[in-house]
């Protein structure tokens, strides 16, 4: 009689028991040789559950140890309490930016800190609680977003929400955080009748692109404007505002 071939479910299923199973973390080798699997295949989806949050990883030198997670990921209303944690995720979120980016193009967090802290206090205290929300591993806030409701964009009558900040700490991105996240935030737009939800995003981050459109964001036919109101912006600049003569001819 032909053995049955184990799929990946019930490979991901076997992994898991094996190690709520274990008195301590285990070896991606300790595990396969329990298992009876190769040593490739374990480690393929122990990276499977990793991204589902549903396993724990710690490097030891080039080694990695394994343990199942304690608790799942708690999705819950964002808390005062939360601003350290939120400011520090961010921090580390900043950094990791000016690592992989032009200097240019990330502003220096110190001079960024004061006005998002500022939003970010304006959130807790006078934004909606449901439209403000943490991500929760093993009692450690690991991920947040703030939405908003808006009326009148862009010439449009009807309520729009808004996703105005998503952010996943670097050591559990990958991990189905953020779309736990995500999602959570439009069921709630939902409940409340929302139709439209919108957010932006630099065209360079092209993950962040993909993970919008893998919640179903599609991109709009919109140009965002922005006019930097320094004294080398503009036709005019700062020093000098345009006479009539500069409208006419700039067609205003």
């Amino acid at each position: 009689m032909a053995k049955a071939v184990p799929t990946g479910q019930s490979i991901e299923a076997r992994i898991v028991e094996a190690l709520r199973g274990a008195r301590e973390e285990l070896y991606t080798e300790e595990l396969a040789e329990q298992l009876g699997l190769s040593r490739h295949t374990v480690s393929k989806y122990l990276q499977v559950l990793y991204a589902k949050g549903a396993v724990r990883m710690r490097r030891v030198g080039n080694a990695k140890l394994w343990r199942a997670s304690d608790l799942a990921i708690a999705i819950r209303p964002l808390l005062p309490e939360d601003l350290p944690r939120i400011l520090q995720i961010e921090e580390r979120l900043q950094r990791l930016r000016r690592i992989t980016l032009p200097s240019p193009t990330v502003p220096d967090w110190e001079d960024e800190r004061p006005a998002f802290q500022q939003t970010i206090e304006y959130h807790l205290e006078c934004g909606d609680p449901a439209l403000c929300m943490g991500a929760e591993l093993d009692g450690e806030l690991v991920g947040y977003i703030l939405g908003e409701v808006r009326l009148w964009e862009f010439g449009g009558g009807e309520k729009t929400g808004w996703i105005k900040i998503l952010a996943v700490d670097p050591d559990h991105q990958r991990r189905g955080i953020g779309r736990r996240l995500g999602e959570e935030l439009l069921e709630q737009f939902r409940r409340r009748g929302i139709r439209r939800v919108r957010t932006l995003v630099d065209s360079y981050s092209g993950e962040l692109i993909a993970y919008f459109r893998s919640l179903g964001f599609q991109v709009l036919s919109m140009l965002p404007l922005e006019l930097s109101m320094d004294t080398e912006a503009g036709p005019w600049g700062r020093e000098r505002l345009p006479s009539e003569d500069d409208r006419k001819d700039s067609k205003i």
